[in-house]
């Protein structure tokens, strides 16, 4: 009786030597990385140069390339005396080597004005330095510095009354 004892015992002992484990933990690290403000400034305002008065409906394109053309070139004259065509030219900073997004104005939101003749300025393009070619995104350098410039397309009217015509409109940045 004695060994049976012992025996069940050594059982007993052997089979609850197993421990099951209904949890576990492990350390986990936790980071932020804080980014420097973002800026943009306005260097070169956004002028389409000087132009006749266009026998038809025309739109002056001006590229991100400063380069300027009607797309009706027989019904408007793209002079090249002052003012000149000039794009907008935008310095961005923030932190280094930080991605941005450029928001630049939708159709239908732009107009200038001489007086109460209005033109409709659409179809908004930009051009970052860092990535050269036209987009909506750029990349800060090393030293979290970048630069775009802005291009748009011009609606002139038959008849388009002479003058000058002015206006504003919003461009803005947003880190990605």
């Amino acid at each position: 009786m004695k060994s049976l004892l012992i025996l069940i015992l050594l059982i007993v002992l052997t089979g609850s030597s197993t421990t099951i484990i209904a949890q576990n933990a492990t350390s986990t690290n936790a980071e932020v990385k804080i980014v420097k403000g973002l800026t943009i400034k306005e260097t070169s305002a956004l002028h389409f140069g000087t132009m006749s008065i266009p026998s038809a409906p025309v739109n002056v394109i001006l590229t991100t390339a400063n380069i300027r053309k009607a797309s009706s070139p027989t019904d408007i004259t793209l002079v090249t005396q002052s003012p000149v065509s000039e794009n907008a030219v935008y310095s961005v900073s923030g932190s280094d080597a930080a991605t941005y997004a450029i928001s630049l104005p939708v159709n239908g939101t732009v107009t200038i004005s001489n007086g109460s003749q209005q033109m409709d300025i659409v179809d908004f393009v930009a051009r970052p330095l860092s990535t050269g070619a036209d987009g909506t995104t750029g990349i800060m350098n090393a030293s979290g510095i970048d630069s775009f410039t802005v291009g748009a397309t011009l609606k002139l009217g038959n008849n388009q009354a002479f003058g000058t015509y002015t206006g504003t409109f919003v461009i803005s940045v947003n880190y990605n």
